[in-house]
């Protein structure tokens, strides 16, 4: 079946028929009887290809009212608010999921010792970035960190340099980042604090990096 859709022209459109004016007047007695759009365009996606075989019958507008009275509950039906109280449990579990989900990864990394978080088989760099004149220092992650230095550049005042790369996961962005948060001073950007450059200073020796 097709997707679903919600309109008359496009719900007529799946029977290969026109929405001519004989169809118009028979969908404004369903409204009148307090169905709506998507209510009647679901039931004919519901049931298209029953009412592709009857859409040349002279029974095809009784078939099509039955078909919306099985697959489409009326304007201020009680199984509205059900289905409503319903949509809104399932979109706040979800919500509590996500946040369940951030939480544990928060956690995860947060335990994370600077060992676990660089042992990783590595698929990209951290990369710790800064303007020439210094001020605030960048650490993201990055498949092609000179690509994405470029891209840094865009827009910014100073020329950004790459302070050292470090081989690692997005995990591994996230621990250094978690490591600093104190110092964090909006996203992705950190305060040049003693802290963050004697580390940028280790992590340059460790991996032979030069200035």
């Amino acid at each position: 079946m097709s997707d679903r859709i919600t309109t008359y022209e496009d719900a007529f459109k799946l029977l290969e028929m026109e929405y001519s004016d004989e169809i118009k007047d028979f969908i404004k007695k369903l409204e009148s009887e307090g169905y709506s759009e998507k209510g009647i365009a679901f039931s004919i996606w519901k049931k298209q290809e029953k009412l592709k075989l009857y859409r040349r019958d002279e029974r095809f507008f009784a078939i099509l009212r039955n078909e919306v009275r099985k697959y489409c509950w009326k304007k201020g039906d009680p199984r509205w608010d059900e289905y409503n109280k319903r949509k809104q449990e399932a979109a706040k579990l979800k919500e509590y999921k996500n946040e369940l989900n951030a939480y544990k990864l928060d956690k995860m990394i947060h335990s994370m010792t600077e060992k676990e978080a660089t042992k990783r088989k590595p698929t990209g760099y951290v990369y710790f970035v800064q303007g020439c004149c210094g001020g605030a220092i960048k650490i993201g992650y990055s498949k092609e960190p000179e690509r994405r230095l470029k891209e840094l550049q865009t827009g910014y005042p100073d020329t950004l340099r790459i302070l050292v790369l470090v081989p690692g996961t997005e995990k591994t962005e996230k621990y250094y980042q978690r490591k600093f948060e104190v110092h964090r001073l909006n996203g992705e950007w950190f305060r040049p604090e003693p802290e963050v450059l004697d580390k940028i200073k280790e992590l340059k020796e460790k991996y032979k990096q030069e200035s």
